[in-house]
């Protein structure tokens, strides 16, 4: 029996535990810390996988962190520095960018390990862990990012892997083949040409939070103009293009100058201009560099990776290529998934010294953190004065009686889902077909930007009535954007981009989540609707609640009327 423990200490530090090639536990540090994207080390989740494993830290047999240059807050944290110091060495990173560019590369590479921590943090990690230093191994930040989308697609003939991100380890992108089981990559960008950080940059102009509201800027992009689109598409592409030969991302102005490009050359450009104008400059590139790629090899089966697959509308594009015939994205692939590289990687090396078979298990549900029994949500909710709440043994049947009267239901179920989306157990539901809810979940809860869209969870059964899927590809996670049908118009109005009607569905199958397909099933038995809306069950600006105690809070501090905690239902008085 073989333990392997994946820990990312940077941005949405997470931790994730194998066992024997099979993901057991996973969880980000923010549900437990309750700050959003929260950096640096993950005891809390650390600890949460070792328990539910029932092992102590001795037991495992590697433990992998991917990244050897970190980011700045968790720099400070495990190096123990202070922000005069980094700030010291930015200055100096500004100096070295004047020298030619390989030159440049082969310093920081040299340099900003030996600062960044590979030496501090196996010392760190050996005592929090108590366990020898030489069980602790560091991985390439993208070849973690690629590991995600080789093991986790469950693709086994001949595919390339695309990643691709604002930066980790000096390169924002690469490309790879898959062969005979092994991964050759054959392509990298050097994170000095990064749309990733293009991307962010822009978000960060438009008066936005940067490395979190990327997704904002890809939901006002349908509403700009074409022309205006084009106005601003015209300054930002002299940024970036495509070196065709090499598959590499070239910007004559370096990534971090960026920002300044930015302000001086869309100054008075309208907000939603230059939404559009990233967004589709973005997918321009994108596709050019997946056609390019699948052009020279020959392999048109793609699995992609990094926190630039995040945009649904660019994985929509892709998905629609001619030139692809079979497409994996990894769910929630922001930096958050490199715990899930780096452990398959470590599971693998463990095979190999075995000289045994590399049998890791194809990712399948998210549900891959705590859960809480109805004993223990009973005594929490017997401290509540204000609240008021009722056993239900069919709790399914109450939640379906309330959507259909539609009321909008909270829910809190089982295992809690690790990623960016929640995938039922921990969502807000409400009946999709009256796009009035929008502004009620919206005043009750969510407080989204008025162009942001919510997303809908539909029967597996039901998805061809809803979306175009010409290419039937598997869409469990809400990390695919597709075009709707016209019945979707109707039945899932609430669900659905207002502007273009896209939809970032949870295709949901039985297996996945029995008790959450019992409470669709039961609805479209009662409509002949085939999905509700799903979003995720938190205040604005927090991360997901993870538990009871969470979700009490959040209730407790909004508009919400109903939440379901396990087989509890609960009211205020």
């Amino acid at each position: 029996m073989s333990y392997v423990l994946g820990i990312h200490d940077s941005h949405n530090s997470t931790a994730c535990l194998l066992k024997d090639g099979k993901i057991e536990a996973c969880v980000s540090e923010e549900r437990f810390k309750r700050v959003k994207n929260y950096t640096g080390i993950p005891t809390d989740s650390i600890k949460y996988a070792l328990n539910y494993c029932k092992i102590k830290p001795e037991d495992l047999d590697l433990v992998v962190l991917p990244s050897k240059i970190l980011a700045l807050p968790a720099e400070i944290e495990i190096n123990k520095t202070n922000t005069a110091t980094h700030n010291i060495l930015r200055v100096l990173n500004r100096i070295m960018l004047l020298l030619p560019e390989n030159l440049y590369l082969k310093l920081y590479n040299k340099m900003a390990p030996i600062y960044y921590g590979t030496k501090k943090r196996k010392k760190l990690y050996s005592q929090l862990l108590g366990i020898e230093k030489d069980k602790i191994v560091f991985m390439d930040h993208h070849l973690c990012h690629a590991y995600t989308a080789f093991y986790g697609s469950g693709f086994r003939d001949d595919f390339l892997v695309f990643t691709l991100d604002g930066g980790g380890d000096s390169l924002c992108g690469t490309v790879n083949i898959v062969e005979d089981g092994k991964i050759k990559k054959i392509s990298e960008t050097s994170y000095l040409h990064s749309l990733g950080i293009l991307y962010l940059e822009v978000t960060r102009y438009l008066g936005m939070k940067p490395l979190e509201h990327e997704y904002k800027v890809m939901g006002l992009a349908p509403y700009a103009s074409s022309e205006g689109t084009e106005k601003s598409y015209n300054i930002l592409k002299r940024l970036i293009t495509l070196k065709k030969n090499s598959l590499q991302f070239y910007s004559p102005v370096k990534a971090p100058y960026f920002k300044d490009y930015i302000r001086r050359n869309l100054y008075l450009h309208r907000f939603d201009w230059i939404a559009g104008a990233i967004q589709k400059l973005t997918e321009e590139l994108v596709t050019e560099w997946i056609r390019e790629a699948i052009k020279k090899t020959g392999i048109h089966d793609v699995a992609l990776a990094g926190g630039v697959f995040m945009n649904v509308k660019l994985n929509l594009k892709i998905m629609e290529m001619p030139e692809v015939k079979k497409i994996f994205v990894f769910p929630s692939c922001g930096d958050e998934s490199l715990a899930i590289g780096a452990a398959y990687y470590g599971y693998e090396q463990i095979c190999k010294d075995k000289g045994a078979k590399v049998d890791i298990e194809p990712l399948g549900d998210l549900y891959k953190g705590p859960e809480y029994s109805n004993e223990y949500i009973e005594k929490t909710l017997q401290k509540e004065k204000n609240l008021k709440f009722k056993f239900f043994e069919n709790i399914e049947e109450k939640i379906v009686e309330l959507l259909t009267r539609k009321e909008i239901v909270a829910r809190f179920a089982g295992r809690m889902e690790w990623g960016a989306r929640a995938l039922g157990n921990r969502s807000i539901l409400a009946n999709a077909s009256d796009y009035e809810v929008v502004k009620i979940i919206n005043e009750m809860i969510k407080q989204r930007d008025f162009w942001m869209p919510f997303a809908p969870t539909i029967l597996k059964e039901r998805e061809d009535d809803y979306i175009v899927n010409s290419k039937k590809v598997s869409a469990p996670y809400m990390i695919l954007a597709f075009n709707s049908k016209e019945k979707a118009k109707k039945d899932l109005a609430a669900a659905m981009h207002p502007y273009d009607y896209t939809l970032r569905p949870q295709i949901l199958e039985k297996e996945t989540n029995e008790k959450y397909y019992k409470i669709i099933k039961i609805f479209e038995e009662m409509t002949g609707m085939g999905g509700i809306l799903n979003t995720s069950f938190n205040l604005h600006g927090y991360p997901i609640v993870c538990s009871p105690e969470d979700a009490i809070h959040v209730f407790k501090n909004s508009g919400l009327k109903y939440l379901a905690l396990e087989n509890w239902l609960v009211e205020k008085r």
